[in-house]
Formats: C-alpha cells, structure tokens, sequence
C-alpha cells in the first residue's frame, strides 16, 4: 500500500551510494495498523537522485465501498525521497487508480523511514490517503512498513555521458534458450546512477505448473547495474509477481551483458529464477538477450538542474486531451534529474491491446521548453508484448513553473518496428506539492 506527494528538499537528496543509504532495491512489507491480517509484499527502488518507483502490493483495491466507487485497481507508484538525518528518511509518492480499464483517482503515500545501523533494512510507518480524480481524498489510513534490502551488483563503476555505455533506452529481446517462440519484447531504462528499470516482456506469466502455483502476472523490474569492464556489465533485477491482484512472489533475473564496439546493441545471457513470497526458487531457466539502443534526446545528460523552480524535476499530475473525446485521462509522470522518465499508463485500448507503462528521455530546449522522447509496450489479448508505442513531446513550463501544456505525436508500431496507426494528443500538466516548492 503506497503512493504519494514528491520530497525532494534540494541540498539533502543525494546520497552517495555506499552501504547505509537508502539507495537500491528493496523488498518491501506493507502492514495495516492495528490488523493482525499478512502482510502486503512489494519492491521498491531508491535512485541516488532522490528518485523513488515502486511495484506496489497489490492490484485489486481494498473492498472498501467508498473507494471500490472511484476505482479498484492500483498502478506502479512514483514519488521522491529526502534524508532529513543521520538514519531518517521522507519518502511521498503517488499512483493511479483504475476502473474499468479508465484512470479514475489517485493514491497518495507518506512516509517516515528509518534505516537499521547495518543500513540493510527499514522500518516505518505511513499515511496512505485514496482520492478522486478531483484529488478530493474519499478514505484515509495507516501502515507499518519494514524494507529489506536485495542484492544487486556492489561496485558500479560510474561512466561518463559517451556513446559506448548503456545509459539510455534499450529495446530489449529475450529468447528463452532451447525455445522456438517468437522473442519477448521488453523496454529497459539504464540510468546513469545504475539504476535499471523494464516494463513489457510479458504480464501474464508461462504455463508452468510451479509458477502458476505461485502467480499468473508479472509486474514491472527494478534493478540495479555495473560495468565489469571496458564493454561487459552485470545486471540484477527484480520484478513482483501478482496472483488474485495481490503480490505472492517475485521473478529475479540474473544478466551478463556484452557491449557492441558501436554502443549501439549488446547481447547477453540471463539466468531466471521464480520464487515464491518467502524467496524460495520454484523454476529456474535460462534465455539469450540482445539490446537495441533507442533515439531519444541528445543532450538529455544536460538537464539536471535539482532545485531550480523552473525545471521539470519531480512528480506531476498529467491529463491527456485526446481529440474528438470529451473526457480527460489522467496520469501521473516522473521527470528525474539524469533526463530519465517514466509514464503510468498500463491500460487496456478499445482494441482490447494493453498499454503498457512509459520509459523515456527528456531534455531543456530553452529557458522553459522542453522535448520528451518516450517509448511504450504494447501487449496482445493473451499478455503478451507484441508492438510498440514511440511517443515525441513537446511543452512549455508556466512562468511559475508549476505547470505545463504540450502537444505529443504518438505512432503505434508493430514488432518490426513498422508504423501502423499515428496521430496526435494535448496535454497539461501540473507539479504535486512538495515542501522545497512552497
């Protein structure tokens, strides 16, 4: 249970990434006060950059009825986090409800963290406020969280801005080893403080036995990467697994990953294991990778400018004005200071394809404008990634910088990369409340 409103004090937010900070992927358990019912299971990733994302506890909303009325089913959550001391953490964040397959609300989240002296878990507690598309709050309540955190590889050896590294966006292809299917398609972002996030690949999870046992759907990974060498990288992600809309396992895939001499692809091998909610192995296999870089902003490594009013650092509350339909579709967007951004969508078309999350670049044209490049897995009927969505943006910041109206370009394209349906949106945007922008 989580989502909720950006901290991002500016001169507390980055942490160096050594053994106690909160920086990393974490496993994370979610309690309601007062009950005595199992815990909720979720991951979480901290960026260096005061960046937070997570997978969430759950889909199906709460049965409670003045929440099931505005919706009942939960997005990935996307917020910041600010050391306010030596141990202490502030973490807000926010996610979009659903019904029926439209954005109908939003979850708020705050918390207060505490991180143990080892630094290798958390405890906390926090406030969770469910609201309307209106951000009128219907139904409010507690949790008790305990974070513990996962492995992932400990020496990252920071890379500048060049072509030969894989900072960026990846169109990524998996073939499972010994298997004929068509390749699963995926996105990864790779950021430049190690951070790795994907969406796509698949939602509904292979007809094995001892995974089905365990979970039928397969959320969004978050990881962590370092280079081993002059063009060889380790990767370790992780990725919930839901099962009757609640968390009940999780999949961690293993990568070894091989640079081109042009920086442009790499090919790799990924173990991967299923594991149950108590991080027992269920199935283990093996697939090959190859990665193919996206276009996105040149100059996207030039943006950062953490604490200016004027930028697009942080949380924002987008709607989308698509032509010729009367309702507005909100979302919530995460522009990050290395020009990473991640889009909430996962929602089903009238076609019946589903619309997976965004990962992108975004970069500053000018004093207040700007230029976005993101890219999105689709998936057929059956869960299956099976095409793309390739999204340019362009907007312009108020002059107070608390809100922005743009117009995007969007192409939906086949897994062979062929446009089949394009057209054009308008969007407006405005920045969530955190205490650094009063």
């Amino acid at each position: 249970m989580a989502a909720l409103c950006m901290l991002i004090p500016a001169m507390l937010l980055a942490q160096p990434a050594q053994k106690k900070t909160i920086v990393g992927v974490w496993e994370v358990r979610i309690a309601l006060a007062g009950q005595s019912e199992s815990p909720f299971l979720s991951l979480a990733m901290y960026g260096s950059d005061g960046s937070f994302t997570t997978g969430v506890g759950y889909k199906a909303l709460p049965p409670i009825p003045v929440v099931q009325e505005v919706a009942n089913e939960l997005g990935p959550g996307y917020g910041r986090w600010a050391a306010t001391g030596a141990k202490e953490i502030q973490l807000t964040f926010y996610s979009t409800t659903w019904k029926a397959g439209l954005a109908n609300g939003f979850q708020r989240v705050q918390d207060t963290l505490v991180l143990s002296e080892s630094g290798d878990e958390y405890t906390g507690h926090a406030q969770v406020d469910f609201l309307d598309e209106n951000w009128n709050v219907v139904f409010s309540n507690t949790t008790e969280v305990k974070g513990t955190r996962l492995e992932t590889p400990a020496v990252l050896i920071a890379q500048q801005a060049e072509k030969k590294q894989l900072v960026g966006i990846w169109e990524v292809k998996v073939s499972p080893v010994g298997q004929s299917q068509s390749p699963l398609l995926s996105l990864a972002t790779y950021g430049a403080d190690g951070s790795f996030t994907t969406a796509g690949g698949y939602k509904a999870l292979p007809p094995i036995p001892a995974v089905q046992d365990v979970a039928n759907e397969l959320g969004p990974g978050y990881g962590r990467w370092a280079a081993t060498g002059a063009r060889d990288f380790r990767l370790t992600f992780y990725s919930v697994m839901w099962k009757a809309g609640l968390v009940n396992g999780y999949q961690r895939v293993l990568d070894t990953l091989v640079l081109s001499e042009s920086g442009d692809e790499y090919t790799g091998h990924v173990q991967v294991d299923f594991l149950d909610a108590n991080w027992n192995v269920v199935f283990s296999t093996t697939s090959d990778v190859k990665g193919t870089r996206l276009e996105t902003p040149i100059s996207a490594m030039l943006v950062a400018r953490p604490g200016e009013k004027k930028d697009l650092v942080g949380i924002w509350a987008v709607k989308i004005m698509p032509h010729g339909v009367e309702r507005r579709v909100p979302h919530i967007d995460a522009f990050n200071a290395d020009g990473s951004f991640s889009y909430d969508t996962d929602r089903r078309l009238p076609s019946g394809i589903l619309l997976g999350s965004g990962r992108g670049r975004w970069v500053a044209t000018g004093a207040r404008e700007f230029q976005l490049k993101f890219y999105t897995v689709t998936s057929n009927k059956e869960g299956v990634a099976s095409g793309l969505q390739r999204v340019q943006s362009t907007f312009t910041l108020s002059e107070a910088g608390d809100e922005f109206t743009g117009r995007s370009e969007w192409e939906f394209l086949d897994a062979n990369w062929t446009v089949v349906f394009r057209g054009f949106t308008d969007f407006i945007g405005t920045r969530l409340e955190t205490p650094d922008r009063d």
